[in-house]
């Protein structure tokens, strides 16, 4: 193949990209070793190695690890300990406010590593998927260190969820699309019913009836429809509306009005990701914070709409891949989703 072959030059940078985040993922999970603390790679090189050839131009952006959740705030301060540091502040944000994951970064390079307490659509507590996911590893090589990585039912269950929660992305469906047709029925079977012990059936049949192929294998699986409102939701990727709907499932005066008060008023790590404007020193973060409700006021009807879409009983949507099923595009900046706060 010619040297300047486009394929080949992006073959070459997918490998440069994957080695560069490999050796900072072997970095974090030594520093996570080093401190007792045990891991599972998410996709990344168990995918990559698993489903794509190495002459393909699969890269991937960060490393993601599942800890322990009781371990998850030390997994912090291992990391921290070897040069990345996280991007919200966690400590002033209340339980509901954090994420699935915590975005470290070490900022003489930018390599990311994303620590999991959860997986999007999964139900169960974050103790019960650990025990339950943990409990049937494989091993993986990572940059020179050995790692552990979900088992084939937990990576093809996986690849479902995530389609899901990402609304379809073209590069999710593709793996999706692989994995569909490289891995046996049998293990499908196997990461459906996976998917019921961690009471994640609705994303993981969101997932699969993205693509033809994936709706089929939900037939034959004998898949019950989606009705959780919240992953309907994500599949639209209305992540304003997921604040909605967490709010309607908020109880109590006392602590709806906390939830309301952390929406407007949210803690100024968070803002500085959220806004490019608040990153611009104190006067940057004051005019962010006085945006910020004509923000959440500007959003709120469609917002209520799109949520009291996901209340009536529908066939499972399936959004054009790279592309939201509204036509809206994302909040800019490459901060968080806000409205999933």
């Amino acid at each position: 193949m010619d040297r300047d072959d486009p394929r080949r030059v992006a073959a070459i940078s997918a490998a440069a990209a994957r080695l560069r985040i490999d050796h900072a993922g072997a970095k974090a999970i030594g520093a996570l070793e080093a401190a007792g603390i045990p891991s599972l790679i998410l996709k990344g090189p168990s995918i990559a190695r698993w489903l794509y050839e190495p002459e393909d131009a699969r890269s991937y952006a960060d490393c993601d690890l599942l800890v322990p959740p009781h371990a998850f705030d030390s997994a912090v301060r291992a990391l921290t300990g070897v040069g990345f540091e996280p991007e919200l502040e966690e400590s002033r944000m209340p339980s509901w406010w954090r994420e699935h994951a915590l975005t470290t970064w070490r900022t003489r390079d930018g390599a990311m590593v994303d620590l999991h307490r959860s997986i999007p659509g999964v139900e169960v507590n974050a103790e019960r998927l650990w025990l339950t996911l943990s409990a049937d590893a494989e091993t993986v090589t990572v940059g020179e260190v050995t790692a552990r990585t979900l088992a084939k039912p937990g990576r093809v269950m996986h690849a479902a969820l995530h389609a899901a929660q990402h609304g379809g992305s073209a590069r999710d469906l593709d793996v999706l699309a692989r994995a569909l047709d490289r891995v046996d029925e049998d293990t499908w079977r196997a990461a459906a019913a996976l998917a019921s012990t961690l009471r994640a059936e609705d994303a993981f049949t969101q997932g699969l009836s993205m693509l033809p192929a994936g709706a089929a294998l939900a037939d034959r699986l004998g898949l019950p429809p989606v009705t959780a409102v919240a992953v309907r939701l994500r599949a639209e990727r209305a992540v304003e509306a997921l604040s909605v709907e967490r709010f309607h499932r908020t109880r109590g005066v006392r602590a709806r009005a906390s939830f309301v008060r952390h929406k407007v008023v949210p803690p100024p790590t968070f803002m500085r990701k959220w806004s490019p404007l608040a990153r611009r020193g104190r006067a940057g973060l004051l005019l962010a914070y006085l945006y910020r409700p004509i923000w959440i006021l500007r959003r709120s009807p469609a917002a209520l709409r799109a949520w009291n879409d996901a209340q009536r009983p529908a066939a499972t949507p399936v959004p054009r891949a790279g592309g939201r099923a509204d036509g809206a595009s994302a909040p800019s900046g490459g901060g968080p989703t806000p409205g999933d706060r």
